[in-house]
């Protein structure tokens, strides 16, 4: 079995790094939603911007970017808990098995921490710039 398959078998024992993969993706989706709301009442004449829809923004945004950083800390959590689980007096292929599997946790959290910090680069632009735009607008 090559590397990337066994990668693919190992990741439903970390569910809980899909699980935040998730999330992360439907707040980042409510973030540009929010931000394009916010972007609509500055492009039309008749807009009105409202608090609750800058607050809105602001706090689905920085949920995702809360999310994101917690991706290599769910790595660690899944590396932990697979090493507690470890027998050294057990079969030796069981331990290399639990061996690989702590270490695919902590590759599959850096994988979505990486992806993810990848796809904010491109939209953090759009999002910070609503974000202050909004500020001055409502002058907070």
């Amino acid at each position: 079995m090559s590397f990337v398959e066994k990668m693919l078998n190992s990741i439903d024992e970390d569910f809980y790094i899909i699980i935040n993969a998730v999330v992360a993706l439907v707040i980042m989706t409510f973030t540009i939603i929010s931000a394009n709301q916010v972007k609509k009442c500055f492009d039309s004449s008749s807009g009105m911007l409202k608090r609750s829809v800058y607050y809105t923004l602001d706090i689905s945004y920085t949920i995702f970017i809360t999310l994101i950083s917690i991706f290599p800390l769910l790595g660690m959590f899944g590396t932990v808990k697979a090493l507690l689980d470890l027998d050294m007096s057990g079969d030796i292929s069981d331990i290399q098995n639990k061996f690989f599997s702590a270490l695919t946790s902590t590759a599959w959290g850096l994988i979505f921490d990486a992806l993810f910090k990848i796809f904010n680069s491109v939209v953090q632009p759009f999002i910070e710039n609503q974000i202050t735009k909004a500020k001055t607008t409502l002058k907070l």
